[in-house]
């Protein structure tokens, strides 16, 4: 069985290959996931990526799900963490006092104003190039290939994707989506 990890950073998984851009981190692979996955096509039993797609531009984020869709079994899935625009959004508006507490607490990059306003402003500048919520992202599976749907933290049918998520629901605005491939 093989299971992927995909974007690992420092966040690797024991018992998966993880795959990352920078060597520093020391995955046990190096590669440029912008570029075609260094997979055969069908030979991946599971992928996990958490917090990668929004290092990617609309169009790269295409191209990668289309390669996860390729390098995936038929019966293969994926688990796809990235933050949710519209929870972040939400919780500027409507829980500022959180978002600034959430960011405080996890995020290493000091506020000088302490408001909602600069977290959002810098969440915006610091979490990559495209930011996605459920509805945008279900779609561009889709015409990748894949469906996706949505799934509780830590929480899969597939064993192999319980409990590997790195943030939490109360600590962040990340989404947890599972896609498989379409028929």
């Amino acid at each position: 069985m093989l299971k992927v990890n995909l974007g690992s950073g420092t966040h690797k998984l024991d018992g998966w290959l993880n795959v990352d851009i920078a060597a520093a981190d020391n995955p046990d692979l190096v590669a440029d996931l912008t570029q075609p996955l260094p997979f055969d096509a069908e030979s991946v039993d599971f992928i996990h990526t958490e917090d990668f797609v929004a290092a990617l531009t609309l169009d790269q984020m295409h191209d990668f799900l289309r390669e996860c869709r390729r390098i995936l079994k038929p019966h293969g899935v994926m688990r796809l963490l990235t933050p949710d625009l519209e929870k972040f959004a939400r919780s500027y508006l409507e829980d500022p006092q959180w978002l600034v507490s959430a960011w405080t607490r996890f995020i290493a990059v000091p506020l000088k104003t302490g408001s909602a306003c600069e977290v959002f402003n810098l969440g915006m500048q610091l979490a990559g190039k495209f930011q996605y919520d459920k509805p945008t992202l279900i779609r561009i599976a889709a015409d990748c290939g894949l469906r996706a749907y949505e799934v509780s933290y830590g929480q899969s049918a597939h064993a192999p994707l319980r409990g590997i998520d790195l943030r939490k629901p109360e600590d962040a605005v990340s989404m947890y989506l599972e896609c498989v491939p379409l028929a």
